[in-house]
Formats: structure tokens, C-alpha cells, sequence
């Protein structure tokens, strides 16, 4: 019970919920499955575009973290081999400088050494000099280029001059100083001065500058060494990215920085060991070009996504939307009324059997309204006939009390006359007889009132059972039940017809008998065929015009004996059995009552023949 409890309370919770959505939405979104439809691809769209817009940040962020990282990485590495080979070169020209040769050798002997060294070592040692600083005169002594002896270092290379003169003023210290690196051949060079073993000179060591470290080591990055104050160390490295002073002073205080100035990136790093920069610079567009791939690859994927979703949901509207509108606008048309609209589909899915499902009811529905269409038609028909029904017993009861009282009134003062006769003595026989006679006549005509009476209504309303019967053995039989006076009867032609032998026995005699009394004794009576079923005419004067309407009523009579009633149970008889009975007014030698609807054209006729006489009749 509390789990079924928890079930309609969730139900409810979630019922409520939805109304209070409904009250919030637009009635469009609400009511339009095409609006709902567009909106749940437009919610898909943003969420992609969101997802796929969160993922490229990602991937942006991650590109230019590499991209700056590699930067830094290529300039870092370079400024790490520009500063091993400057203390290499350093350490280089310190060990030279310290060997014994100075003190005890000529200078055919330093030469011999320093030709030595230059030959063994590195090919970046391009030359090597000896330079005395004996007396006033720097001159070089002794070196591996025979040429530049006896020249002052500056005569041979300008470059040297600050280095030279700052070991000579302080030979005390060990420390080499190296000089602006400057355009030798088909490269750079660069002087390391140091002091030698002696006291009394210095060795100057040139080595060449490993350009190929500022060199694109890395495709679209551009590398130069600047000094402290921006300027190259090597010439022609002005290149085309602008510098940044905060860089330079960051990179001159040890810090390795990027910074990016216009369309450029640039890292800043420093060279340990020396007041130089390595810059390493590459454009934004060539550092972050990966970013700008998958920039175009993420607006390519969300505008393909946006053109297949499209496609998807102008096809899947086609077929789905489309199919319901259709449908709706055909259940509204049933709903108006018009039940032979087509609901019908070659579609075989969830759609078309939703179409079948509203075909069946279209249908259940036509049929039904059929159904509730004949029944209400039956009701009518039943009103219609009850209606006739009353307004029959209406008349009969009218003619009943009116043709009863009559005759009763006749019998009570014929018996006080007989009353008042019978206490004369003196009164005649005859007189007497004369009134018995009408109390009799006036008894038999209430006991014919009573036997029409008990036709209509035990024998006229319906026909239970029918056999065949030959028709004019029934008319022989009817002529015979009557007093037919001087009259005669005549049989133009015969059939069997399905029918109640007693009832129309019982019609026949009654209309024999209304003959005989409109036309007189004499009169011919002649019954015969019509196309589909009989007529019985006499040679009378026949039916006025006026009285042809209403010759079929109860009570309806021009005789003084007659009740009224026996054309109405003729009438009565026929259609219980089915039949329609009328007067034919086209008919010139008297009067004709024509039954139709008896047999149909093409029924067989048994009569006269073996099967005819051996089918059972009704009994009379």
C-alpha cells in the first residue's frame, strides 16, 4: 500500500508539474509538435556548438601552452649552447694562457705551441695570438698567422682593442674578457683575451661564432643574441619582430619570458655567464597555426552538423510532421461530419498504423452511425405505425361506441313498446311479432359488430404463418360462406400465393359482400391476376372521386346495415400479410380492388400443376 501510495503521489507530482509548464510555454510550443520538434534541434545545435565551442577552447589553450613552451624551449636551448660554447672557449683560452711556454720560450717557440694547439683542437678556434705588453708596444709576438705579427691586435681586427687594453690594465686577474663578435670571412668571430703564464703579455683566442645556433632551427622561428641594451652581437640579426624592453630587462636579470608585440611572439631568454639575450621570435599566425586548423576543423564540424541536422530534421518533419498535419486536418474533417474522407496510407511504421488505427474508427464509426441511423429510422417507421395504431383504435372506438349504441338504442324501445303491448290484451300478434323481429335484427347486427370486432383485432394485426393456397379455390370458397343472392362470380385466372387461408377467406367474403350490398343482387363479381398479385372488381357504378380516401376507414359506410368495418379489416388483413392494397380509380366498369405486392415477377406458380397439390394448405 505505501509503494502504491509513493507511485500516485510521484504521479501527481510529475502531473502538476507538467501543467505548471504548460501554463509558462507559449501556447504555439505547447500545441504544434513541428515548434517542439524545431526547438529540440535547436536545443541540440547549442549543445554541440557549446560542447564543441568548450572543446576547441581546450584545444586552443593546449596549442598555444605547446607553442609558447616550444618557443621557449627552442630559445632556452640556444641560449644554453651559446653559453657552453662561450665557457668552453673561455676554459680554452684560460689553459692556453697558463702554459710555461711564455716564460722560458722564444718566439719561434710560442709560435710552434700555439700553431700546435690551433691544429688539434676545434675547428672553431680559428687563430690563436701571442701579444706582449713589454715596454708601450702591444705588438703580436707570436701567432698562427705568420701575417699579423708585429702588428698591434687592433691593427689587425678593431674588435680586439677593448679586450687587449682591458688585460693589459689589469694582469693581475684571470678573467677573460671576450669582444663584440664581428664579420670574419664568410662568418663571425669572436676575441677571448687572457692574460698568460708570464705576467707580461696575453693570448688572444679567436673562435668562430656557432651562427647556426641563430639559424631556423625550427620552422617559422627566427633567433637572434642581442646584448643587454638590444643591440646584435652578430651583424645583420635585426630581424622583423619588434622588441619588448620589459623582455630584454627580464631576460637581463636571469628570467625567461614570452611576450607577445603585434603579430609576433617572442621569447626572451638569457645567457648564463654574460649580459647577452637570445631572442627567439615566430608570428602568431605560423606559432598558433595548429589552433587556426582546428579552429576552421570545429566551425566545419558545427556547420556540417548544422546542415545534417537540418537535412535530418526537414526529412524526419516531412515524414513524420507532415504525415499528423494530414492526419489531423482528416480527423477534423470526420469530426465536421464528413466520414468518407481517405485515411488511408502505403506506409507501413508506427504512422501508417497510426492511419489504419483512425481508418478502423472511421469505420466502427460509419457503421455505427449506419446502425444508429436505421434503428432511429425503425423508431420513426414504429412511431409512425403506433401513431396509425392509435389513431385506428381512436376511429374504432368512435365507430364502436356510435354503431354499438345504435342498435341497442333500437332493441330498448322496441322492447318498451313490446313491454307496453304485452300488458294491452287487446293488442295484434303481428305488432308484436314485428317488434321481436327487430329486437332480433338489432341483436344480429351488435353480434356482427362484435365478430368485425374480433377480426381487427384478434386476426388483422399480424400473419404468423403462411402456406401456399390456389387463389380461386379460396374465392370459390368465400362465394360459398355468403348469401350471394342473385349474384354471380367470375375467375379470369388463378395462382398460389403464400398466405393465411383463414384471413383471406374472411377478406374475400367481406368485399363479396360489400358488393353485393353497393351494387345490388344482380351484381358480377370478378377476380383475376395483375403483375404481381390480384384484383376484385364489380360492374357497379363505382367509387366517387371524393369518397376514395377514406373508403378504408373504420366506421366508414353508405349502407344502413353495415358497420363500417369490413373494407377497413380487408385493408387490415392484406397488410399484415405484407401486402398493398388499393382502389383503382383508372378502372371504367365499376369498382376495383387491386392487391399488389403479393408475389414478386419472377416467383414460380405452382398452381394446377403435381407440386402444387402436393404441398400442404392451411387449414380453414
Amino acid at each position: 500500500m505505501t509503494g502504491g501510495g509513493d507511485e500516485i503521489a510521484g504521479s501527481s507530482q510529475r502531473d502538476g508539474l507538467r501543467e505548471r509548464l504548460q501554463t509558462v510555454l507559449p501556447s504555439m510550443y505547447t500545441r504544434n509538435y513541428a515548434v517542439k520538434f524545431a526547438v529540440a534541434l535547436a536545443v541540440i545545435v547549442i549543445v554541440l556548438a557549446a560542447v564543441g565551442f568548450g572543446s576547441y577552447l581546450q584545444i586552443q589553450n593546449r596549442v598555444v601552452s605547446d607553442a609558447t613552451t616550444d618557443l621557449e624551449t627552442s630559445a632556452t636551448h640556444r641560449a644554453d649552447s651559446i653559453e657552453q660554447w662561450r665557457a668552453t672557449t673561455e676554459a680554452e683560452a684560460t689553459t692556453i694562457a697558463a702554459a710555461g711556454v711564455y716564460d722560458t720560450g722564444t718566439s719561434a717557440d710560442i709560435r710552434q705551441y700555439l700553431t700546435t694547439i690551433a691544429t688539434a683542437e676545434s675547428s672553431q678556434t680559428r687563430s690563436l695570438h701571442y701579444v706582449s705588453t713589454v715596454g708601450d708596444s702591444q705588438l703580436i709576438v707570436a701567432s698562427t698567422g705568420t701575417d699579423t705579427e708585429g702588428r698591434t691586435p687592433w691593427a689587425v681586427e678593431p674588435a680586439w682593442k677593448s679586450p687587449v687594453l682591458a688585460t693589459m690594465n689589469d694582469t693581475s686577474s684571470q678573467t677573460v674578457v671576450q669582444s663584440t663578435a664581428y664579420a670574419d670571412g664568410d662568418g663571425h668571430s669572436m676575441a677571448f683575451v687572457a692574460p698568460t703564464s708570464d705576467g707580461d703579455g696575453a693570448l688572444v683566442l679567436v673562435a668562430r661564432v656557432p651562427t647556426e645556433q641563430f639559424g631556423d632551427g625550427h620552422s617559422g622561428f627566427e633567433t637572434k643574441l642581442l646584448t643587454e641594451d638590444g643591440d646584435p652581437l652578430i651583424d645583420g640579426q635585426d630581424g622583423s619582430a619588434p622588441l619588448s624592453q620589459d623582455g630584454l630587462r627580464a631576460a637581463t636579470a636571469g628570467r625567461t619570458t614570452t611576450i607577445e608585440t603585434g603579430s609576433h611572439v617572442t621569447t626572451y631568454a638569457p645567457v648564463n655567464g654574460t649580459s647577452w639575450v637570445v631572442v627567439t621570435s615566430a608570428e602568431r599566425e605560423s606559432l598558433y597555426g595548429t589552433g587556426r586548423l582546428v579552429r576552421l576543423g570545429f566551425l566545419a564540424v558545427i556547420g556540417t552538423a548544422v546542415v545534417l541536422l537540418g537535412v535530418a530534421g526537414y526529412l524526419f518533419g516531412r515524414h513524420t510532421v507532415r504525415p499528423l498535419v494530414r492526419l489531423r486536418d482528416r480527423t477534423q474533417a470526420m469530426k465536421a461530419g464528413d466520414l468518407s474522407v481517405d485515411i488511408s496510407t502505403a506506409r507501413q511504421d508506427e504512422i501508417g498504423r497510426l492511419y489504419d488505427a483512425f481508418g478502423n474508427m472511421r469505420d466502427t464509426l460509419r457503421s455505427q452511425i449506419r446502425q444508429a441511423q436505421a434503428a432511429r429510422e425503425e423508431a420513426e417507421r414504429s412511431s409512425r405505425e403506433l401513431e396509425r395504431q392509435n389513431e385506428r383504435l381512436d376511429e374504432f372506438a368512435s365507430t364502436l361506441s356510435h354503431d354499438l349504441r345504435n342498435p341497442l338504442t333500437v332493441a330498448r324501445g322496441h322492447v318498451e313498446l313490446l313491454a307496453t303491448r304485452l300488458s294491452d290484451p287487446e293488442a295484434d300478434s303481428d305488432d308484436l311479432q314485428s317488434h321481436i323481429e327487430k329486437l332480433e335484427d338489432a341483436h344480429d347486427r351488435i353480434e356482427s359488430i362484435i365478430d368485425d370486432v374480433l377480426t381487427l383485432t384478434r386476426k388483422g394485426a399480424s400473419v404468423e404463418e403462411t402456406a401456399p393456397v390456389p387463389l380461386a379455390a379460396v374465392v370459390t370458397d368465400a362465394w360459398d360462406n355468403i348469401d350471394n343472392k342473385s349474384a354471380s362470380i367470375e375467375v379470369t385466372g388463378s395462382r398460389t400465393i403464400d398466405a393465411d387461408r383463414t384471413r383471406l377467406l374472411r377478406a374475400f367474403e367481406n368485399l363479396f359482400r360489400n358488393a353485393i350490398d353497393h351494387v345490388g343482387p344482380e351484381v358480377t363479381v370478378t377476380v383475376g391476376l395483375t403483375e404481381h398479385g390480384f384484383y376484385v372488381a364489380d360492374n357497379g357504378p363505382g367509387i366517387p372521386t371524393d369518397a376514395v380516401d377514406n373508403i378504408f376507414e373504420y366506421g366508414h359506410t353508405t349502407s344502413e346495415d353495415g358497420t363500417g368495418l369490413g373494407l377497413s379489416i380487408v385493408k387490415t388483413i392484406a397488410e399484415a400479410h405484407g401486402w398493398r392494397l388499393y382502389i383503382d380509380t383508372t378502372y371504367p366498369d365499376g369498382a376495383m380492388f387491386v392487391f399488389a405486392d403479393v408475389f414478386s415477377e419472377d416467383e414460380p406458380d405452382w398452381y394446377g400443376t403435381e407440386f402444387e397439390w402436393g404441398r400442404p394448405e392451411a387449414d380453414d
